[in-house]
């Protein structure tokens, strides 16, 4: 895809997509429950189209694509539901680890065989009646063990290893408190008090992380507006810290109604900047690019589980930033090509670059529909 150009100003709403987090968690409530989803506002990413179908079928053999959270919520329920399955994905999916969830399951009696490499997909699930009282799982590599494990909803759930990304442990809690269920955590250990889950009318708030490519968007803009639709600063997506941080790119955030309002406002800060992403890792690409579009320098840490994601986002996003000081003018010259990587959020955040270089291409940009169909409609809207 070629992306040419864009409008230093602009004042624009836009309709961001669902959140994809709390979609598929609701659609493992309403599973779990035994009821019909009522979801208004559910993402239309290919992850959540992807979940429900599953959902709906239960086919022998799953291939969950690319999609780790589908891969991870349906190891449990597949292995406290009747039936015999083979579970497995992309190549890419198959280097992304499961052991630890593997582990956890196992110790309540789950019966899971490895197809392929000790710790990683595909996997065959021989589900079974087991109860999941207690349970204990390491939250180094993902906290998308601790939800798979929670939306199940056993009495009690201790978190091992390093903590990490613990805003969407919390999302979990916050979704099943949402759909009537008495849960709580404490440090390491969270606890469900017996309940059931409530069939009950869910609205999903939109994509905190889709919101920044907006920021970015915005970031690079001279009186850049935008008001993102459905969106709350108080928000329990961990993503909604991107606010906070794109104050340091001159970018300020107020809330209207149900939306947010975006602006450039303010000079950038140049000096001493630095980003933790252990609790918010798919905001580094955002962040990284939009540094490396201001010629901004800062400390990142928090980056050691990015090689689990969809790409080895940190090396992806070196290899493809290294590109920028190469192109001074894209006039008579050949037009940087970036590369998605197969991902759909370094497709996103490459593509606000096209403001700053003038031009750019991205390979297989189609990628973002996993998350965030309607983007490059939306950001047609500036060029």
């Amino acid at each position: 895809m070629r992306i040419i150009g864009a409008d230093k100003t602009f004042d624009v709403d836009v309709n961001l997509v669902g959140s994809k987090s709390e979609s598929n968690r609701a659609l493992m409530i309403s599973y779990y429950g035994g009821f019909a989803p009522l979801i208004k506002n559910l993402s239309e990413s290919d992850d959540t189209k992807l979940l429900k179908e599953i959902l709906d079928t239960f086919p022998e053999t799953i291939d969950c694509q690319n999609a780790g959270t589908v891969f991870r919520f349906l190891l449990t329920a597949l292995s406290l539901r009747d039936g015999h399955h083979i579970l497995t994905g992309s190549d890419r999916m198959l280097e992304r680890p499961v052991g630890d969830l593997v582990d956890a399951l196992r110790s309540i009696g789950a019966d899971i065989e490895y197809l392929g490499q000790e710790g990683y997909p595909p996997l065959r699930v021989n589900g079974r009646d087991l109860k999941i009282d207690n349970v204990s799982v390491d939250i180094t590599k993902s906290s998308q063990f601790a939800s798979s494990l929670l939306l199940a909803m056993p009495k009690s759930l201790h978190l091992d290893g390093d903590m990490s990304s613990l805003p969407y442990i919390d999302m979990t809690i916050d979704m099943m408190r949402k759909f009537g269920v008495d849960v709580h955590r404490d440090g390491r250990d969270v606890f469900v008090q017996q309940s059931e889950y409530q069939d009950v009318e869910c609205t999903v708030e939109s994509d905190w992380t889709c919101a920044s490519y907006w920021f970015e968007i915005v970031a690079f803009s001279e009186n850049g507006r935008a008001r993102l639709r459905n969106l709350h600063l108080d928000s329990k997506q961990g993503d909604a810290i991107v606010a906070k941080w794109f104050e340091s790119f001159g970018v300020k955030t107020v809330q209207e109604g149900d939306d947010v309002i975006v602006e450039k406002k303010y000079p950038v800060c140049l000096d001493n900047l630095s980003f933790d992403f252990i609790n918010n890792p798919d905001l580094y690409p955002t962040i990284a690019a939009t540094c490396a579009g201001l010629g901004v320098k800062a400390d990142f840490t928090g980056l050691r589980n990015l090689i689990h994601k969809e790409s080895d986002r940190v090396a992806a996003m070196t290899t493809e930033l290294s590109k920028i000081p190469l192109v001074q003018t894209c006039h008579g010259a050949s037009l940087p090509n970036f590369d998605s990587h197969g991902d759909h959020r370094i497709a996103m955040a490459l593509a606000p670059l096209a403001m700053k270089i003038g031009a750019i291409e991205i390979n297989n940009a189609e990628v973002v529909s996993k998350s965030y169909p309607n983007f490059w409609k939306e950001f047609e809207g500036i060029l």
